[in-house]
């Protein structure tokens, strides 16, 4: 897969690279951006949805706690009301004056409570549950032993205060509340029943869009709403913690509430998706921002792309034209950024060309001019041997004649490369016209294998050596005769020549001198440098036998072995 997109990306054009890059560098950051503003502002909405539901439900609660708190407020003028706690207080023995009473409660009980149920609305019943042997007076004043067995009796009568319990029967709530037991004897407890609606009217309109659960004191669901008995498959909803939840499979943030001096609680459940709201114009929003933040940023991509491939598409066409030919183009550059650098190179490289062809070009000129010596030198050697042969001097013509084949394979018609047998004929004409002149003080001897007259080698590499051979090594022998051995061989795959005298040897200080000088002609330091050049490292020239005491020096070349046709592809 790596090598995949490696492959594919290599085959794109520069512009397309240059797109591609600006376009991953910067989008992956506005698309970050874009993603981090987008969760900011949905999480901004759903803080402010939690904010709104949280005042609705306060709302609720305020009134529900302003209505509870309106039915307490009844019940404490109740229980407080010294003429009620007078007409409850008989005790047990006393006798009872009926038609006091009856008064009392015809007179001022009667017209009191139906004063309490006409003022305030929703209370469907005011009774007065009592141990006093009274007669029983309606719905007003009954025996305690009518609820004695109910538990709301048992704990109204254990703790002083007022308690809000739910009738699930009939749903409706009801509150008791003891009466004071300082000037009274026996117990008494005041029981009012109130319509539900009257007190959870308000909250339930209020809260109408949530799933909404009342519980009551013992926790069990006194009031469910419409939207929460669907939710719940119609039966009281299960009270959860505060939190999110699943219930039927339905996500619901939970919120509770404490009515204020009750200990009922509102549960308003209200599903996740209508907390977090309508993200859907965020999200739009977000993306045309992006998309108009990448618009930009092309328009911007396209204008540095397009100027610095301009200059680079300007130096391509100036590199075809030369391709083509055009050396003689004049570069021209302002800019000092990379691409200028590189314009500015190309132009000096195409300079420098043009001197390298002009220096050529003189250079054949001469090599032309130069091919017009070797005639006229050729012709003059044949004069002067045809002179020599006129007047019968022999040892001239020989030496006209060696002088000739010297420089014809010396020269070889300008090829760098000569055949081992030409090589050697130069070497031999070389040395008959040493041994002319040096009245044959020396003797000369070849030991050439056959099998290296296949192969060829640099022109001009033998004469040096020989030369030497006979300044430092016969030319200073002080007794015997001087002999100088050539030889030719094939060894672990090179060519090697050898270069024999038996004069008195070559010291190392010589040798490296030698070797170091540079000479007018071909001197060994030329010879060395030129089998490098062609040959590389690891071939050239060897000294051996130049230690003091020893007699004698043998002068080395190695080349690898080369045919003529693959030597001119060099």
């Amino acid at each position: 897969m790596k090598r995949w997109m490696n492959w594919t990306f290599i085959r794109f054009k520069l512009k397309q690279k240059l797109y591609m890059s600006y376009l991953i560098v910067t989008i992956i950051p506005i698309m970050v951006l874009g993603i981090y503003s987008y969760t900011q502002s949905r999480q901004l909405l759903n803080e402010q949805a939690k904010q709104s539901i949280e005042r609705n439900i306060s709302t609720a609660e305020s009134s529900i706690a302003y209505k509870m708190e309106l039915y307490n407020n009844l019940i404490h003028l109740i229980v407080a009301n010294g003429l009620i706690q007078d007409i409850v207080s008989v005790q047990s023995g006393e006798a009872v004056e009926l038609s006091t009473l009856a008064n009392q409660l015809r007179e001022y009980l009667d017209p009191y409570f139906n004063m309490m149920l006409t003022s305030y609305h929703g209370i469907d019943k005011l009774t007065i549950y009592t141990e006093s042997p009274l007669p029983e007076y309606g719905d007003y004043l009954r025996s305690a032993n009518r609820v004695s067995d109910q538990s709301w009796y048992r704990d109204a009568l254990r703790k002083f205060g007022i308690r809000w319990y739910f009738d699930e029967s009939q749903q409706a709530a009801y509150a008791v509340s003891k009466f004071p037991e300082t000037f009274l004897s026996g117990h008494h407890v005041l029981y009012v029943h109130v319509n539900v609606e009257s007190i959870f009217m308000d909250a339930m309109k209020l809260l109408s869009d949530y799933g909404l659960v009342i519980s009551d004191s013992n926790g069990a669901a006194a009031v469910t709403n419409a939207r929460a008995a669907s939710w719940f498959s119609e039966a009281p909803a299960e009270v959860r913690e505060e939190g999110v939840t699943t219930i039927n499979g339905i996500e619901f943030m939970v919120i509770n509430k404490k009515i204020p001096k009750t200990d009922w609680t509102i549960h308003c459940y209200v599903p996740i998706d209508q907390v977090s709201g309508n993200a859907a114009p965020i999200l739009y929003a977000t993306f045309i921002v992006i998309g108009i933040c990448i618009a930009i940023l092309l328009i911007i991509i396209s204008l540095f792309a397009n100027g610095m491939l301009r200059r680079i598409y300007r130096l391509n066409h100036w590199m075809k034209r030369v391709e083509n030919g055009g050396l003689e183009l004049k570069i021209q550059n302002s800019s000092k950024d990379e691409i200028g650098e590189l314009t500015d190179r190309f132009g000096n490289m195409l300079f420098r060309i043009r001197e390298l062809i002009q220096e050529v070009r003189q250079k054949e000129l001469h090599r032309l001019q130069a091919q017009m010596n070797p005639h006229f030198l050729y012709n003059t050697l044949s004069s002067i041997n045809w002179k020599a042969l006129q007047t019968k001097s022999y040892e001239i013509s020989r030496i006209v004649t060696s002088l000739s084949k010297y420089y014809r394979t010396a020269l070889n018609k300008g090829d760098h490369f000569i055949s081992v047998t030409n090589e050697l004929e130069n070497v031999k004409s070389y040395l008959d016209i040493m041994l002319i002149t040096d009245n044959y003080g020396f003797d000369v001897m070849y030991d050439i294998d056959n099998d290296v007259n296949r192969y060829d080698t640099i022109n001009m590499i033998l004469q040096p050596l020989v030369e030497n051979a006979i300044k430092h090594g016969v030319h200073r022998k002080t007794d015997g005769r001087g002999m100088i051995t050539i030889s030719a061989c094939l060894v672990e795959g090179c060519l090697q020549f050898a270069i024999t005298d038996n004069g008195p040897g070559m010291k190392e200080e010589l040798v490296q001198n030698v070797m170091k000088l540079r000479s007018a002609g071909y001197g060994l330091r030329n010879v060395q440098e030129r089998i490098e050049l062609f040959f590389g490292h690891g071939y050239g020239i060897t000294v051996r036998g130049h230690r003091e005491g020893e007699e004698g020096t043998t002068m080395l070349i190695t080349v690898p072995l080369t045919v003529k046709d693959e030597s001119r592809s060099i």
